[in-house]
């Protein structure tokens, strides 16, 4: 005989010859839903399958096809959103430093330029574009390459000081017409930044820092 069964509290009730699922109220009193079952073991098993299904971890089909659309299917419309902005705004902060240290490696070495004695220091090296006539230059001499600090942190690096008044071919290869220009080359050669004017100490002391 087939029976009616409450989903949520197993009560039933047998169907008679010529009654049918239609005929009756499909809630239980307890408010649980009513299941047509062909046999009290069909009820049974189904239950079963799934008290056996969560204690072994197993997941219902529905989560499971929510599941297997990953982590990114799961995210609200908002949160994907933002997602997807902050992968794209480290990719392009990859593609920048990238980029930059690419042209970096691609730019002319002043190698050829620097006397030999620098060459063979193979240290980072510091150019000081100048002229005697310049009163921002003389500053930078006697406020800045004169200080205790800076004097400090240039025992690590070659200073070479171009004046461009007597030495005009040499300075021209560093392409600046200002002065004083400070530029700092790694040392291989190639140029790491350049500052256009005087520096106090502090500034410079960062300015040295790669």
């Amino acid at each position: 005989m087939p029976y009616l069964i409450c989903e949520k509290c197993a009560s039933y009730y047998e169907l008679g010859e010529g009654d049918s699922p239609d005929d009756f109220q499909l809630e239980c009193s307890c408010g649980g839903e009513l299941g047509y079952y062909f046999t009290k073991y069909d009820y049974y098993k189904k239950h079963r399958m799934g008290k056996d299904s969560a204690e072994s971890g197993e997941e219902s089909p529905e989560n499971k096809e929510k599941n297997d659309g990953g982590f990114f299917s799961n995210l609200d419309s908002q949160s994907r959103g933002l997602l997807v902005v902050g992968v794209f705004g480290v990719v392009i902060l990859i593609l920048l430093f990238g980029l930059s240290g690419i042209f970096s490696s691609m730019g002319p070495s002043y190698m050829d330029v620097l006397p030999p004695e620098i060459q063979a220091a193979n240290a980072p090296v510091v150019v000081v574009l100048y002229a005697p006539r310049c009163s921002a230059c003389q500053k930078f001499d006697s406020e800045t390459l004169n200080n205790f600090d800076v004097q400090n942190k240039l025992y690590a690096y070659s200073v070479m000081r171009i004046n461009v008044d007597t030495n005009s071919k040499q300075a021209s290869h560093f392409n600046s017409n200002v002065i004083p220009t400070i530029i700092l080359l790694d040392a291989d050669g190639k140029e790491i930044r350049r500052n256009v004017g005087y520096m106090p100490p502090n500034e410079f002391i960062k300015f040295l820092k790669t």
